[in-house]
């Protein structure tokens, strides 16, 4: 039978219940009205990245926590790039404009790539490394060991390439085949070559080609690699090594080799150490200087060529400011800018103009230059004039004295190029310095990347390191 529709109705009503009709939808959110963008204006390092946020809103100003942001580079050069979650990377010098969508609205800034600027240098057998203005560690040339620092080992790297895995930097130095850098906090790091103990892991060789800490306690406020060992200085001046030992150039008495710092026999304040291939020296308190290690060559300036595995003093009482560990030779600078060297001068790199193979104590560097640095390499030796212009001697087969020859010269011969420099640092054939502008010129042996230039190769002259 038909029913009325009512009656349908009520009798729905009498099973449910009353009729309740369904609640309004909600008012749809507000639409995005601003995005501002934090920092305003960014200037980011070459290489570095920096994170950016943004901050949406709605007409009335109230913050919309909710909304999804895009983010989009405007740069068509590779200035810089962008990822989803707002972080740019610095990837050349030059300006981009960066923005930021949520819905319709959206924000811009404006980001500014400076150059890589690099602070100090170091130059080790077959590598070099330095310390940039956004306190990262930079490292190029010879990496069969992974002591360039990219976390793998390859045959070379030509060109200046990031440390990978540490934190911010104030100095790292280059070996014989390892590297180290201290932190911010005076934490000592090394990777590389770990024969010998060099890298200071207590036994525990983890992954050579990745930067970790040394296993001491102490915190370094300088530090020094030789061919396999390294030392290094805390702030009350007390010193300790570790690595080989094999002849005697940790200092520690034994000849055994060391895997974590060890105290200096008869540890007494320094002022600066200093590592050859096998030996050390260091000043002390009252800038006498003190040598240990190999000694076929007079390295340690003792008058001997006797081997010495605990601190001798170098003969001559001489006062010095400075002192330089290099292969075979030893150099040291006075308070009045006299420079003296001593050990190997097979190819002229005491400076002396002796003919003699080996000098076995300080003899004056020829010339009569005043300098204030002075840095001794493989078989050659550099120094910084007072004028801030650079002076080389010794072997020069590679070209490393930067005179555009090959010859070796016994006494001092300038560096081409009439640059100014604030600092030099020899290694095994090549030398590099930084200007007082802070740019990074390297010359001599380039064919394992020495040079930092990409292009294989050496070079008499000095040539810009890439990537400033």
């Amino acid at each position: 039978m038909h029913r009325p529709a009512a009656a349908v109705l009520i009798a729905l009503a009498g099973c449910e219940g009353p009729f309740v009709p369904p609640a309004p939808y909600p008012p749809p959110p507000p639409p995005p009205a601003s995005v501002t963008l934090s920092p305003d204006s960014a200037v980011v390092i070459i290489d570095d990245t920096l994170h950016l946020s943004a901050l949406v809103r709605d007409s009335a100003g109230n913050v919309l926590t909710d909304r999804a942001v895009s983010w989009v580079s405007a740069d068509t050069t590779i200035v810089a790039l962008i990822n989803a979650l707002g972080t740019v990377r610095a990837r050349r010098p030059g300006s981009t404009t960066v923005r930021a969508f949520a819905g319709t609205a959206s924000g811009s800034v404006t980001v500014f790539v400076t150059p890589l600027v690099f602070n100090s240098i170091s130059t080790g057998a077959n590598h070099a490394c330095a310390v940039a203005n956004n306190h990262h560690a930079y490292c190029w040339g010879d990496n069969d060991d992974a002591q360039v620092g990219t976390g793998t080992a390859s045959f070379l790297e030509a060109a200046p390439r990031r440390v990978a895995l540490l934190p911010e930097q104030t100095t790292a130095v280059a070996g014989g085949a390892s590297t180290c850098a201290l932190d911010r906090s005076g934490v000592a790091y090394c990777w590389g070559r770990q024969v010998n103990g060099r890298l200071g892991r207590d036994g525990n060789p983890g992954d050579p080609a990745t930067p970790t800490a040394v296993v001491t306690g102490l915190r370094f406020v300088s530090i020094a690699l030789g061919g396999a060992h390294v030392c290094g200085l805390v702030a009350d001046g007390h010193g300790s090594c570790w690595g080989a030992d094999g002849a005697g150039q940790l200092g520690v008495g034994g000849g055994v080799d060391r895997t974590t710092p060890t105290a200096i026999f008869g540890d007494t304040p320094w002022l600066a150490i200093t590592t050859g291939t096998a030996h050390t020296c260091a000043l002390a308190g009252d800038s006498t200087a003190t040598c240990w290690g190999a000694n076929q060559a007079g390295q340690l300036g003792d008058s001997t060529t006797a081997g010495r595995d605990v601190p001798t003093a170098v003969v001559g009482g001489l006062r010095f400011t400075a002192i330089s560990a290099g292969g075979e030779i030893t150099c040291g600078l006075t308070a009045s800018g006299a420079a003296y060297c001593w050990g190997r001068n097979a190819n002229g790199q005491t400076g002396s103009g002796s003919p003699d193979s080996i000098v076995v104590a300080p003899a004056p560097v020829a010339g009569g230059l005043v300098f204030r640095t002075i840095t001794a390499g493989g078989q050659h030796a550099c120094g910084i004039a007072a004028d801030s212009l650079a002076w080389c001697w010794g072997a020069n087969g590679s070209g490393q004295l930067g005179d555009s020859s090959q010859s070796p010269r016994a006494t001092p011969v300038a560096v081409r190029g009439g640059l100014r420099f604030a600092d030099l640092r020899a290694g095994a054939a090549f030398t590099c310095g930084l200007t007082g502008g802070l740019v990074l010129y390297c010359w001599g042996d380039g064919t394992q990347g020495q040079l930092g230039r990409v292009l294989l190769g050496s070079s008499t002259v000095p040539v810009r390191v890439a990537g400033q």
